[in-house]
């Protein structure tokens, strides 16, 4: 089978392992399996994946451990990692470090395979966060259409969990958003995603000055007024996405 559609599903809990695998396979999937972090490594040497599914709590070897060896062996596949834990120091790291997602056990299989999607999807992948649901719908219509994968959040709290679950190229986010504000939203964002572009996006110029001041500061790409020219917009993120194929912005390629 084409090693686009092989994947490694990392788990010391068999049954866990086996379930998942009969409901990834019934998505066109090849699965393979691996019971500790050091079999997973030497899977990684051995084939490429479409993504790997990787517990954190395993022995030998764990999770964490396992995907920095990893990364190092194949850089550029997905790794979402999963837990029964709150998310914790180690697997912020892993995020920081590369980790395409963060998911929590039990998994909810529409979200992961909203996941998988973009994981595998060769997209540019955008987070539009926003509280006015009609906005994060047209942007997201209007992008989808120029092959972008769009992701919407309509509050700061939804924008953080979908920056954990999966690895934004993109960021476009309203300064007001609430209940933060988006400098906080941004700032507590990039700390995970630490390659993230932002875009700012406001319709209080003079009332958010001071905080889009701080965010420009902090490496926000740019701040747009509303109602957003959408030309512009579409133009900013062909040139981002164009530095991008080139290795700039500090982001892995994609196509």
């Amino acid at each position: 089978m084409d090693e686009k559609n092989k994947v490694l599903v990392a788990d010391d809990n068999e049954e866990f392992c086996r379930n998942v695998a009969d409901i990834i396979e019934l998505k066109g999937y090849e699965v393979e399996i691996a019971h500790n972090g050091s079999e997973a490594v030497d899977s990684a040497r051995r084939n490429s994946y479409a993504f790997i599914l990787m517990d954190v709590k395993m022995p030998l070897l764990n999770g964490v451990e396992a995907f920095r060896k990893i990364k190092k062996i194949s850089p550029d596949t997905a790794v979402i990692m999963i837990t029964a834990y709150e998310m914790e120091r180690s697997i912020k790291e892993t995020l920081q470090e590369g980790a395409f997602g963060f998911l929590k056990k039990p998994l909810n299989f529409d979200r992961l395979f909203d996941v998988i999607e973009n994981a595998v999807s060769g997209r540019m992948l955008v987070l539009v966060a926003d509280d006015d649901e009609a906005f994060c719908k047209n942007i997201r219509d209007v992008l989808s259409d120029k092959g972008y994968s769009v992701t919407m959040a309509c509050n700061g709290e939804t924008a953080l969990e979908k920056a954990r679950e999966n690895d934004f190229d993109v960021l476009l986010l309203d300064m007001k958003l609430p209940p933060f504000n988006g400098l906080y939203t941004y700032l507590s964002v990039r700390d995970i995603r630490r390659e993230i572009v932002a875009i700012l996006v406001t319709g209080y110029p003079k009332e958010m000055s001071g905080p889009v001041k701080q965010a420009l500061e902090e490496s926000a790409y740019i701040c747009l007024e509303k109602p957003v020219n959408m030309e512009y917009l579409i133009s900013l993120l062909d040139g981002i996405r164009e530095q991008r194929t080139r290795g700039g912005l500090g982001k892995r390629d994609r196509n």
